[in-house]
């Protein structure tokens, strides 16, 4: 193949940056998923580009992971509905895609050398769902390890988890790779069913890692200590991607382009989907921009880019619109200012509080830029390495502390951030939306929300508790570089705060719109084509707006332990003020099953399901209740 395609960009390139994976989940809509995945391959194919290094589906455990921005969120339903449209629209333009970090990445604390332990029942039921949909459903040509190790054994020489899982019951017939140097013995692995080690040099002979992997495997295999014919289903796996994907055939490969409008017009479109609402007490948004003169935005965050490359952030781009250069355009003619907050002012001429408070109080309107950074500075979120808290830095705490004190009646609050991150001030806010990294329209996608252009939708894809301590990786004392152990089992993310009900500060599924929606007349049944619910959903404001209706499963009769509830399914659909539709969402009855650790395969009990029909985790609108008619059980 000719070359790889790490992340989305690279330094030579002029491609559109799309809102991270993060974000796009936040949408909960896998046509953006489509869309998403289809920019991407129709960019890789017109650079002549061949292999994908992504998509990542390593559920969220812990709010430090320094790549949770990079994943799909806390949930495995929904991590594997929105993988596999994605990975369908990038191959859809002859390129591979590569699943990854298989499996249990979910720290980059001592990712190289973290050995991590889960029980059977929580790896299959929590961990595998995106991966499995990623080769049964998307039908992904590349898998990815991960560097840890799993029960002492490397992920990228572990036999169970590559012969067993990805070959022999998931049928997977592709390239499997381990990340960038990830093998440890190339013979090794090829006898475990392994796949090959990925080469990031200009040569084999300049890999640092060759002489732990490529020699000695050749060696090997001169020796007979490795089948011939291991290396031959090694060769002919990489040449079954390579015609899969048009490599070798003389048939014409599709054609793809670059930054085009209609890629930067999905970038933007895809990041104001993404956006979620987190309070608007007081009605302040949408604002009206007829009615704006002065506008003060505060924090450096709002005019300072993040398309930059490196720790698999992506790379150069033609162009990128932070939120005050987006305001400066749109409201040319009109005073835009940015100020920053400091406590100290002889400190990098910053403005000192009492001129800052000043234009705020003069201001129409006041933006205040708060959250996360990529990098590998202290607390920001990185590649190889995890936050050492969940806390701001210092100085935005203080900042956001002083401005919420003055009691601005037009301040609105952005946050991004990848990952849950520790507020301490939401009691004080009134107006406040939640981002995560929006690619190069970031500014025209958050001022298309402020403005009403676009009613915002997107839903939290993880709980955000209200403080690390409320965590199950702080509360169990399972996280650390050495060996972990994942003692809360299958009780992840919103699944622990119902399970120990503890409150979060946002619920998993949450995000609020400029409109209202009421629930009504929820039915499911149980019939020869599968289950199904079906809901009444009426827009009752005076906007148009779209919802996201959300399925949970619960078991009132469980013969063996289940969470109080789990998502199911979930549809987005828009309605116009005042209409009505009738929303139907199947349920998969496999979806239903828990893993019967003694028989090894999924169990679907008979006996009754109650399904929760809601707005998220924590508003449930409706109950309906199927009966499963008798036991069944599922081969993979």
């Amino acid at each position: 193949m000719s070359r790889w395609y790490w992340d989305y960009t690279d330094p030579v390139s002029t491609n559109t940056k799309l809102p991270s994976l993060s974000a796009l989940v936040q949408t909960w809509d896998p046509s953006w998923a489509r869309k998403h995945g289809e920019v991407i391959g129709a960019e890789m194919r017109d650079r002549g580009v061949d292999e994908l290094l992504g998509p990542g589906v390593n559920i969220m455990r812990t709010p430090l992971n320094g790549r949770n921005w990079e994943y799909l969120g806390e949930d495995p339903i929904l991590a594997a509905r929105m993988c596999v449209p994605l990975i369908k629209g990038v191959q859809s333009y002859d390129v591979a895609a590569t699943v990854k970090h298989f499996c249990l990445n979910n720290q980059e604390l001592g990712r190289t050398y973290v050995d991590t332990h889960v029980d059977d029942r929580t790896f299959n039921e929590i961990y595998m769902p995106a991966f499995r949909a990623a080769v049964k459903e998307a039908k992904v040509l590349c898998v990815m390890t991960s560097y840890n190790k799993i029960d002492g054994n490397w992920a990228s020489e572990n036999k169970y988890l590559q012969k067993g899982i990805l070959r022999d019951r998931w049928g997977f017939k592709g390239m499997i790779e381990s990340d960038w140097g990830g093998q440890h013995t190339g013979a090794y692995a090829a006898n475990n069913g392994g796949g090959v080690e990925m080469n990031m040099g200009n040569s084999i002979r300049h890999n640092y890692n060759a002489k732990e992997t490529t020699f000695p495997l050749a060696d090997a295999v001169r020796n007979g200590k490795v089948p011939s014919a291991t290396v031959d289903d090694m060769a002919l796996r990489t040449l079954w991607v390579m015609a899969k994907t048009g490599f070798l055939t003389n048939e014409p490969r599709k054609t793809g382009a670059r930054n085009t409008k209609e890629h930067q017009r999905i970038a933007r479109e895809e990041g104001a989907d993404s956006i979620v609402l987190l309070k608007n007490a007081k009605g302040v948004l949408p604002l009206d921009e007829t009615k704006i003169r002065k506008v003060l935005v505060i924090g450096k965050l709002a005019d300072k880019t993040q398309c930059w490359l490196g720790q698999s952030a992506g790379g150069s781009v033609p162009y990128e619109v932070t939120l005050f250069g987006a305001l400066k355009e749109r409201l040319k003619g009109k005073e835009v200012k940015l100020m920053q907050y400091c406590s100290n002012p002889a400190t990098n001429g910053w403005t000192e509080v009492a001129t800052l408070k000043a234009a705020a109080e003069a201001a129409d309107m006041v933006i205040a830029f708060t959250g996360t950074e990529l990098g590998d500075r202290e607390n920001m979120e990185s590649e190889n390495r995890d936050r050492e808290s969940m806390d701001w830095p210092k100085e935005y705490q203080e900042a956001m502390h002083t401005i919420l004190g003055w009691n601005l009646p037009n301040l609105v609050v952005v946050s991004r951030s990848g990952t849950p991150v520790g507020y301490t001030w939401t009691d004080k806010v009134d107006t406040m939306l939640q981002t995560s990294y929006l690619g190069m329209e970031e500014g025209n996608s958050i001022l298309d929300v402020v403005f009403g252009d676009v009613n915002p939708s997107g839903k939290l894809a993880q709980s955000w508790p209200k403080s690390y301590s409320d965590t199950a990786v702080a509360q169990l004392g399972t996280y650390n570089s050495n060996e972990v152990v994942y003692n809360e089992r299958f009780y992840v993310g919103y699944r622990r705060h119902d399970y120990k009900k503890i409150e979060p500060l946002f619920p998993f599924g949450y995000g609020l719109s400029y409109t209202t929606f009421g629930y009504s007349d929820v039915a499911a049944t149980n019939g020869a084509q599968g289950i199904s619910v079906s809901v009444k959903v009426t827009n009752t404001g005076k906007i148009a707006g779209k919802e996201v209706v959300q399925v949970y499963a619960s078991y009132p009769n469980a013969k063996v332990e289940r969470c109080v509830k789990e998502l199911k399914g979930f549809q987005k659909i828009s309605l116009e003020p005042g209409e009505t539709k009738v929303v139907t969402i199947p349920v998969r009855v496999r979806d239903l099953a828990y893993w019967d650790e003694f028989a090894h395969r999924f169990r679907c009990d008979a006996g009754k399901v109650d399904l929760l029909v809601g707005s998220s985790s924590a508003d449930i609108r409706g109950k309906a209740t199927v009966l499963i008619p008798k036991d069944l059980v599922f081969d993979d």
